[in-house]
């Protein structure tokens, strides 16, 4: 896959202008074009539960624009899968110098090891892709709308934003605003780690039909650490969220581990063991009792490049998970085997 490399990680990128140094097919001077198209098979396969396959193709059109002090871009992203918006990410960039920029518009949340788009990934899925698709909720690569202060020296990287809302959009309706925050250290080439946190406070309405409204805050920790001694990439990330609806003995509380091994055997040739463990309990309807839930998930993935714009990657996951209610999320089974297969053909320009 066109996202990995045999060399060392030289300096961190939060933070960093990345619109300057990103590869891409030049259109004139100033504006730079890149994207992706893939098309996956997938065969699941749930402990007493459906079997069946389905196919999902998507496409992504992103536009570099470079009028130095000032940088933009824009992210065009269709999927038939997911009902994702076309407008994934549009946001401006000023740089007062080298190491100090403000960027505002609609941009990618910055926890989360894990690239947002398939060619940065080390399989065909990302870690979470389970629990994302048990909890309907994505906690790691949003895009959200708001203004980031970022700070970048290469072997440390700062970022501040202010956000109108990070898991629920709230337009800066009152005091329901959000806030991120992430620090990167670079101790030497190829040795990284990260720590985050964001909080938002929205009204519980938004989230559900809760007849009882009441302010909900929510808030997430996110700590990774990652190795890149040529060939070999080892990342291990820790994450925690909480929901406070600010009532007695109520709340959700997440938290996961992961752990993961990639190493790039020739130039056409990569592998990845990976491993996540999710766990999620819920009492946020007092008086039926808490619903939780916690999984377990092996994932093995053969990434080939064929060309330098063709990629053919394989993965195999399997999962258990295990609950203490019988409940259907998303059309899956929260309770017991689940096994996935996948077959990807991504082109890269």
């Amino acid at each position: 896959m066109s996202g990995y490399s045999t060399s060392q990680s030289q300096g961190t990128t939060l933070g960093a202008n990345e619109t300057l140094t990103a590869d891409g097919i030049a259109l004139g001077n100033a504006v730079k074009l890149r994207g992706y198209v893939d098309f996956i098979f997938t065969y699941e396969d749930e402990d007493g539960g459906d079997q069946g396959e389905r196919f999902d193709t998507g496409a992504d059109v992103d536009f570099l624009f470079d009028f130095s002090p000032v940088t933009a871009e824009l992210h065009l992203n269709v999927s038939e899968d997911d009902g994702s918006d076309l407008l994934e990410q549009a946001f401006g960039r000023y740089s007062f110098n080298q190491d100090f920029h403000i960027t505002f518009g609609r941009q990618l949340t910055v926890l989360g090891y894990e690239a947002d788009e398939a060619p940065g990934l080390y399989a065909v899925t990302n870690a979470y892709h389970l629990g994302d698709e048990l909890s309907g909720v994505n906690m790691r690569r949003n895009y959200v709308d708001g203004v980031r202060l970022n700070f970048n020296t290469g072997m440390f990287g700062l970022t501040f934003g202010l956000h109108d809302g990070y898991w629920v959009s709230d337009d800066f309706d009152g005091d329901n605003v959000a806030i991120d925050l992430a620090a990167s250290v670079m101790f030497f080439p190829g040795l990284e780690a990260r720590l985050g946190y964001a909080y938002e406070s929205v009204d519980s309405m938004m989230i559900n039909s809760n007849p009882n409204p009441a302010e909900v805050d929510i808030d997430q920790f996110n700590a990774w650490l990652a190795w890149n001694p040529s060939a070999l990439t080892l990342a291990t990330e820790f994450d925690v969220v909480s929901i406070d609806p600010n009532l007695p003995d109520s709340g959700q509380d997440y938290w996961s581990w992961m752990l993961m091994a990639n190493y790039q055997f020739t130039d056409w040739f990569a592998a990845t063991l990976r491993y996540t463990h999710e766990d999620y309990e819920d009492d946020s309807l007092p008086g039926t009792g808490s619903y939780d839930w916690d999984s377990d998930r092996l994932t093995f993935a053969f990434l080939f490049t064929i060309t330098d714009h063709f990629g053919l990657n394989v993965e195999y996951s399997t999962a258990s998970v295990d609950t203490s209610k019988s409940a259907v999320t998303n059309s899956h089974k929260v309770q017991g085997d689940y096994d996935e297969f996948l077959v990807e053909g991504l082109i890269t320009y």
